[in-house]
Order: C-alpha cells, then structure tokens, then sequence
C-alpha cells in the first residue's frame, strides 16, 4: 500500500507518532508485567519503526509515497 502526503500532512503524521510515543512510554511504565505490557512494547516498536521512517523525510521537506 502506498499513501502519499503533502509536507504539512507528514509532519502532522510525525508530531502524532512521536506524541503516540511519549503516551505509549508512560503507559509502559505504570503497567505491571504481563500481556498487556508486552502489548504495550509491541505498538511501541513499531510505532518507533514508523517514527525512524518519517524522520528523513520531514527532515528533507520531500514528498513521498
């Protein structure tokens, strides 16, 4: 699947992953162990995958798919 943004659009998408993060690292912290931690970890990882893709792009003002 392809989505293409404008440049506004991608750093919308971004300031909400990184603001997902921040959220997603409290939550992590204050849950006990178990399932619903390590699905906690998980949205993280791949939120941060997500976040790590988007960074060059916002970085260089491209538009991208």
């Amino acid at each position: 699947m392809l989505l293409e943004l404008s440049n506004d659009e991608s750093r919308v998408l971004k300031d909400a992953v990184d603001s997902a993060l921040h959220r997603l690292l409290e939550e992590i912290a204050q849950a006990s162990q178990g399932e619903f931690r390590e699905a906690l970890r998980q949205r993280y990882e791949r939120l941060a995958a997500l976040q790590h893709r988007l960074e060059p792009i916002v970085e260089s003002d491209q538009l991208y798919a």
